[in-house]
């Protein structure tokens, strides 16, 4: 079974197919230009993106969005993480994080699009921590300073692999697999 995921990240189509090869499904990946919507919540992001996506491919495909949510930010920055990074960087996130609580909730969305533009999502969630570092390692977004719950070393310390056996993304995919298939 082969399925278009609709991405332009390529560290994220690497992180999918390692994850959806595992349930026998491929993918093909396509890069569609979405304007996307400013959404702190990864699942209203994600659905608007997959509608537009069918709009233009008129074919089953699939998007996946990501969202750190920090408690001590009231659950910012969300879906606009990548936005934060761009702004301050990894190192601003921390210096933001001096003296504060630094619990924080790893979340992904994967919309699939059916062949009619219905959208169907699965969300994956990891709970953990702001690290006060940045970790050196598999360097992806923010792994770099988030450490998963029961863990030591930050998404970037572990490496992909061990990512890939405890992530947020890998849960909202195996989800998603577990659906397909079974259609």
């Amino acid at each position: 079974m082969k399925v278009f995921f609709i991405t332009g990240n390529d560290g994220k189509f690497r992180e999918a197919k390692a994850l959806l090869s595992k349930s026998g499904i491929g993918l093909e990946q396509q890069h569609i230009e979405i304007d996307e919507i400013q959404d702190r919540e990864v699942e209203k992001v994600a659905r608007v993106k997959a509608k537009f996506a069918f709009s233009v491919l008129k074919k089953p495909l699939f998007v996946e969005d990501t969202g750190l949510y920090i408690k001590a930010l009231n659950g910012y920055p969300g879906n606009l993480i990548k936005h934060f990074i761009e702004a301050i960087g990894r190192e601003g996130i921390l210096k933001c994080m001096e003296g504060e609580p630094r619990s924080a909730e790893a979340v992904s969305v994967v919309a699939y699009a059916d062949g009619k533009g219905d959208v169907k999502t699965f969300v994956g969630k990891v709970k953990g921590n702001i690290s006060d570092y940045i970790g050196k390692g598999y360097e992806f977004a923010w792994d770099s300073i988030f450490i998963p719950q029961g863990h030591t070393k930050t998404f970037a310390e572990i490496g992909m692999k061990e990512k890939n056996r405890i992530s947020h993304r890998k849960k909202s995919m195996e989800m998603f697999a577990e659906w397909l298939k079974a259609q």
